[in-house]
């Protein structure tokens, strides 16, 4: 998720008025949690974190550990300025005093105007010394790293970036950006950034990022999807070739996962009629997660906008059955831990306030917590994106700004340190719990939506025509991911 265009979401609200029947009611929804009370409890510092059924391990393998996090893609953007480091340490801070124990921001930056990698292989020194500065600065705060190795969009590079590489050096046929999935020497390129970040040895801990337990693990791509290849065979072959080579690299200390938001493909298992609209994104949920070298499973939400248009309640719906389904198959399926890695609800005005958005905060956090307490397999989440006051060149709608949004953060922080309470438990009574409480339970292998009134799915009554509202959905999500091209404004 990234930096939204008001121009462009001005003309596709307009689209979506002609296209979309929408609701003109705003609810209002808070679902309790308490002001927070300012806890470090959650920090890390517990060494390497592990996978133990549908649990993340630490102190050698024996006790729980869950994740409250945030989104902060621009860190290393900004520490590679050193006039700038101190918007990253205040980032830290205050995300410590609110509990944060993870963060999670890109460890790429593909050619253009501010590259870590300027082309194949040819690294920029004090971009990479950024990236230096956000691991140790984490460390030092008590906060996990989960870094993301590649972009699926054109920002900061991203696959089209790598393509466009492979086309410069002489290599033909590749007319998209989805040849990254299947094409061997952009394949080798992606190889050699991971061997070039995971073996770098950081310049003020003069630790190896391979070796540095602040590091939770390594995200292959921040949201995979391949319009060349609805099925998901092109990125299920893709994570299958690149999870094991990660782990070969990596040594084995760090967890690795694949980067998906959770959509569902055709394969067994895949409840694809949870997709927004029915669409398919070129992934498999299921599949992709039971791929050799992927550790735990990812998924995002936002409901405002890939259900854009529809009744906040259709969206509350949506995000209810889109968690159990996620829950339910990595429980029963994966048998591996789940973290909601973005989440986020659009301030824009006359469709969501702050209100609003803290009741959709509430209502997520809820969710984790929930299964968390109970043993069940989501184990955390990460709201996107944090930042600093006086940062408005970064701002995109989706901002925390936890000194100035105090409910949002008061809601945050409380959930930061029940989930703390939940953290240094042993693992094989977290088990015997959780069997417990799923003893004489209905074993359903699929959550099924009675109407796709309330899912977002197949069937509903208020649904336009499927061509029109798949193009339309595409459409507007694209719209979502314009970055600022100028992270370095000076307002930032």
């Amino acid at each position: 998720m990234a930096r939204p265009r008001p121009g462009a979401l001005v003309a596709s609200l307009l689209l979506l008025v002609v296209f979309l029947s929408t609701s003109a009611a705003a609810a209002r929804q808070n679902h309790g949690l308490a002001a927070a009370s300012n806890s470090n409890d959650t920090a890390g510092g517990g060494g390497f974190v592990g996978v133990d059924g549908t649990q993340f391990v630490v102190g050698g393998g024996k006790t729980t550990i869950y994740f409250s996090g945030f989104n902060a893609y621009w860190l290393m953007l900004l520490a590679s300025d050193p006039a700038r480091r101190p918007k990253v340490v205040a980032a830290f801070r205050q995300a410590s005093d609110h509990g944060l124990n993870l963060a999670r921001t890109w460890a790429f930056s593909d050619g253009g105007d501010a590259p870590l990698q300027s082309e194949p292989g040819v690294y920029d020194e004090a971009m990479f010394q950024g990236l230096d500065f956000v691991i140790a600065e984490a460390g030092r705060h008590g906060i996990y790293l989960l870094l993301c190795l590649v972009n699926n969009f054109p920002d900061f590079g991203g696959k089209r970036q790598y393509v466009a590489w492979a086309r410069e050096a002489g290599h033909g046929g590749l007319a998209t950006a989805d040849h990254f999935f299947n094409t061997t020497v952009v394949k080798d390129y992606y190889k050699s950034h991971v061997k070039r970040v995971l073996t770098r040895v950081n310049t003020v801990t003069a630790v190896a990022y391979r070796d540095d337990p602040t590091i939770l693990g390594w995200e292959l791509m921040n949201e995979p999807r391949c319009d060349a290849d609805p099925t998901g065979a092109m990125v299920q072959a893709w994570v299958e070739e690149m999870a094991p080579y990660v782990k070969s690299v990596d040594g084995g200390n760090h967890l690795v996962t694949a980067g998906l938001e959770g959509f569902y493909g055709a394969g067994a298992h895949e409840s694809k009629d949870l997709n927004p609209w029915g669409i398919y994104y070129g992934t498999n949920f299921v599949a992709t997660h039971l791929a050799a070298g992927v550790d735990f499973a990812t998924i995002h939400l936002y409901p405002d906008v890939w259900l854009w248009g529809s009744a906040p309640a259709k969206q509350a719906a949506f995000l209810r059955n889109w968690t159990r389904s996620h829950a339910e198959a990595a429980e029963l399926y994966l048998a591996k831990p789940l973290l909601v890695t973005e989440y986020g609800k659009f301030l824009w005005e006359g469709v969501a306030n702050e209100t609003q958005r803290d009741g959709f905060l509430a209502l997520v956090l809820d969710s984790i917590y929930d299964s968390a307490k109970g043993g069940g397999p989501i184990v955390g989440g990460a709201f996107w994106q944090l930042l600093d006051p006086g940062m408005d060149a970064l701002r995109d709608g989706y901002e925390i700004i936890l000194p100035e949004d105090r409910r949002a953060a008061a809601i945050i922080g409380n959930h930061s340190r029940l989930l703390a309470q939940l953290n240094g438990q042993d693992v094989e009574e977290v088990r015997r719990r959780r069997r417990r409480r799923r003893r004489g339970a209905h074993n359903s292998r699929k959550v099924h939506v009675a109407s796709g009134r309330t899912s977002g799915g197949r069937g509903s009554s208020d649904d336009t025509p499927r061509l029109n509202t798949s193009l339309l959905v595409r459409f507007v999500s694209s719209l979502f991911r314009s970055v600022s091209s100028s992270p370095f404004s000076s307002s930032a």
